[in-house]
């Protein structure tokens, strides 16, 4: 792969990853309530599933749903009702009379839960499957080995995928001292459910 080609992809990866979407919304609430440091499984559960993406697309998947309607419409449904879940959990957060308790809140987030939660939106949703099938053939030279090719394709995406979870997550507990101490952060709750549950709404709705 030649540098300019690498960094057309790497313009490209930056391009997508600033793009606000539903991980990006689950990596400012996971950063909010548990930090930065817990936040890394986040991270971890959104790197994997992209990563199984990729290969689940180089074995071909993403161009048999592409032309199997039936499979991609129930990938589609699987993933818009587990979005409206986390939706609905963020919609009922409740504030209590002295603001919210943060560590409390803390405590409730494992690493583990946390990695589940980020690995379930990131593998759910059947669109970025079709999107590494259709992105990744515009990068590779088919007159060279492909397996270091992909190997680059998805180590760029894998450090690109981290670092903006990262810097979500970041952001997001910088805000929440200010926003605990103002009793606001269940208004960020449900602002949260609420993107989730129109992100759902529109990947039902959106054609194929």
């Amino acid at each position: 792969m030649s540098l300019d080609t690498w960094l057309l992809y790497l313009f490209a990866v930056l391009l997508i990853a600033i793009s606000p979407g539903t991980m990006a919304v689950l990596s400012m609430s996971h950063g909010m309530h548990y930090g930065k440091t817990r936040s890394l499984a986040t991270a971890f559960g959104s790197v994997t599933s992209a990563l199984i993406l990729m290969m689940a697309s180089a074995a071909g998947l993403g161009a048999l749903l592409s032309a199997t309607e039936y499979g991609f419409t129930i990938l589609k449904y699987c993933g818009a009702a587990y979005l409206i879940f986390l939706g609905i959990k963020l919609l009922l957060t409740k504030a209590s009379g002295q603001g919210l308790d943060l560590q409390h809140i803390k405590s409730k987030g494992t690493p583990k839960q946390m990695f589940k939660q980020a690995f379930l939106v990131g593998i759910s949703n059947p669109k970025d499957l079709l999107f590494f099938a259709a992105l990744f053939p515009q990068f590779i030279n088919i007159s060279a080995p492909q397996g270091p090719q992909l190997a680059i394709l998805a180590a760029t995406w894998a450090v690109i995928d981290f670092s903006f979870v990262m810097i979500y997550a970041s952001m997001a507990n910088v805000l929440a001292p200010t926003l605990r101490t103002s009793n606001k952060l269940h208004w960020f709750d449900r602002t949260s459910g609420g993107v989730f549950i129109t992100l759902a709404a529109i990947l039902v709705t959106r054609e194929s």
